[in-house]
């Protein structure tokens, strides 16, 4: 449900869109791209939107397992687990009815836009760099993502879903009609919480790997709430999924028989008079080709935003229609940075790279300061690319190990995102690596006992 600036209470507003309504979710998101918050009576909104809340501040660095890593981050332990100021999104109220009663939802951000490890304030801080060069970003995320049933088999594997109406393990059939209507029960809830929670989405479809959907969403002109939609989605396609028996899943490489899921983002820029920099008509602009060449620059140290964990590196492979070189064309979907088919106002560039697993607002921030870097010194792109291009590490580092090495020695990024909050990142993937590399694994056991 998006709110409109209302005359009335607001607390009036939702119960009227859903009486059985008691309480209010505020969410955050952290730096690993999970959601954290509370729940609190209703009747408290009101208070909660005027004088905002404290959460304590080492939520916001906490693992992906929810582990504390304050000897990477230093926060958490010898600060004494401070609490911070944080303020409710007010465009983010909506509900969630996928529950025994529906239930308020909003998403909040820390009070002082200033905190490097807030993802909300960090691109924040991006978009207050375009807003001095006069320009405003339109952005559209596309995430794919892949059901598997609930029940793991005697290796903890998962296993492809079955589909509803047939019995039967998923087919990867690109879109497949069929699909659509097995899973469409799911599909439907999916879309139906989005609409309640103030998300629009627009094209469903199935896609390469077993099991494999996206829900798309339409363009924004306000990236903050694109990236916040993006993340309630996320959230969204989890929780309904388990309602019906599924897990749903936004990780980069769930195994090699199947397809990766990513997170492309699409991306023009508005001038002050709202026209596209990037249209010339039947063709595109040089200032598109300076914001490839931008990309291209920023997008060694911007991979470990792209890419945040161990896993999301096992889905870069050639001819799997997923980038492993800094490359660009038109028209191509082996490669980082594509132009995609557009007249007019409709051109922009998709950026291939991010796993969707990534936290969808340092990926839009990192893209975006990579792309005025390249506007606002005429970077001019590499050759374009031809064919299906090579593994090619000297562009992206191709591991987690380097792509941290790779954040600390960039100065692109520092630019623009602060080298405090850079620091913090590298600091904090590499303390997860390292929690991630003293666990071993049966197969190591298995070949090497």
């Amino acid at each position: 449900m998006m709110l409109e600036p209302v005359k009335k209470n607001i607390v009036d507003t939702l119960l009227e869109q859903a009486p059985d309504i008691e309480y209010l979710e505020v969410l955050a998101p952290n730096l690993a791209g999970d959601l954290f918050g509370k729940r609190y009576p209703l009747d408290q909104l009101n208070a909660l939107l005027k004088d905002g809340m404290s959460m304590p501040r080492a939520m916001f660095v906490l693992s992906s397992t929810s582990e504390s890593i304050a000897e990477y981050t230093g926060m958490g332990a010898d600060d004494g687990d401070p609490d911070i100021a944080v303020s409710i999104v007010p465009e983010t109220i909506g509900f969630a009815d996928w529950g025994e009663k529906p239930i308020a939802q909003a998403l909040i951000t820390c009070s002082s836009q200033n905190e490097v490890f807030d993802p909300r304030s960090i691109l924040a801080r991006v978009l207050k760099e375009y807003e001095k060069a006069k320009l405003k970003p339109v952005v559209a995320f596309e995430l794919e993502f892949t059901l598997f049933d609930a029940e793991r088999d005697e290796e903890g594997r998962l296993a492809t879903a079955t589909n509803p109406k047939t019995g039967e393990a998923d087919k990867p059939v690109m879109l497949g009609p069929d699909r659509l209507d097995g899973f469409e029960a799911f599909l439907n809830e999916v879309t139906e919480n989005c609409k309640t929670q103030g998300i629009p989405t627009t094209v469903v479809c199935a896609e390469y790997g077993e099991g494999q959907f996206e829900i798309n969403f339409p363009h924004y002109d306000n990236p903050l709430l694109a990236a916040d939609h993006a993340q309630l989605f996320r959230r969204t396609v989890k929780t309904v999924a388990r309602k019906h028996g599924f897990v749903g899943s936004f990780m980069a490489k769930p195994d090699y028989e199947r397809a990766g899921n990513g997170q492309h983002i699409h991306a023009s820029i508005l001038d002050e008079s709202g026209e596209n920099i990037f249209d010339a008509g039947e063709t595109h602009t040089n200032t598109l080709m300076h914001a490839i060449g931008g990309l291209q620059q920023g997008a060694f140290e911007s991979m470990l935003f792209w890419a945040p964990n161990v896993n999301s590196y096992r889905r870069f492979e050639p001819e799997n229609c997923v980038p492993t070189g800094a490359t660009w064309a038109h028209e191509h979907r082996h490669i980082a940075f594509r132009i995609p088919l557009a007249t007019g106002k409709a051109w922009r560039i998709e950026n291939r790279v991010p796993g969707a697993d990534a936290n969808c607002y340092l990926t839009l921030a990192t893209m975006l300061a990579s792309m005025l870097h390249g506007i606002q010194n005429k970077i001019e792109p590499t050759e374009e690319t031809v064919g299906v291009p090579e593994m090619d590490s000297s562009t992206l580092p191709l591991t987690l190990r380097t792509a941290i090495q790779a954040t600390r020695e960039g100065t692109i990024l520092r630019d623009v995102l602060g080298t405090d909050t850079v620091e913090l990142f590298a600091n904090f993937r590499e303390g997860e690596m390292r929690s991630f590399e003293k666990f071993i694994s049966r197969r190591e056991l298995d070949w090497y006992v």
